[in-house]
């Protein structure tokens, strides 16, 4: 697979779509090396994230999030359920509401992920300095947050 040059400027697109495939080839490494680890599809991949970076979602918030119907979101929820990788739980301040979180197994498999990611994270550290790796992480958050917002813009015009 042929790397961006260090000659060449960085096209801020090519290098998002890059980091998005390069996460996605660590995982399927990862699921593919061993026959333990649970094999979710992209779909549930997405949900699991989503799941992992909001605390408190619910079902509620996915069909927001993903502008799916309620069945769909349930369909996918029960069917990880069913596969081991979400818990749900009661929302201890609204009984009516159910929190979903990885499961215990989902977050045991999440180990050999988060260390990678820690490694990688540790070779960075010694290419840029914190103040580098901080701006980098703000602007990919605020870009991708706008892609996400101009999506959810235009499904209503």
């Amino acid at each position: 697979m042929q790397e961006q040059s260090k000659d060449k400027p960085m096209d801020f697109k090519q290098s998002l779509f890059a980091s998005y495939a390069n996460i996605a080839i660590m995982e399927m490494s990862l699921y593919n090396s061993s026959d333990n680890f649970l094999r979710p599809s992209h779909k549930e991949m997405l949900y699991i994230y989503c799941i992992w970076s909001h605390p408190g979602c619910t079902a509620t918030d996915l069909v927001e999030m993903f502008s799916s119907s309620k069945a769909l979101v349930s369909q996918t929820i029960l069917s990880m359920q069913e596969k081991g990788y979400i818990t749900r739980e009661k929302d201890p301040d609204d009984n009516r509401r159910q929190i979903l979180r990885l499961s215990d197994q989902r977050l045991l498999e999440s180990t050999q992920e988060l260390e990678i990611i820690d490694k990688a994270s540790k070779v960075l550290a010694s290419k840029y300095t914190p103040e580098q790796i901080e701006e980098a992480s703000r602007i990919i958050c605020d870009f991708t947050e706008e892609m996400r917002h101009l999506a959810t813009k235009s499904r209503f015009h």
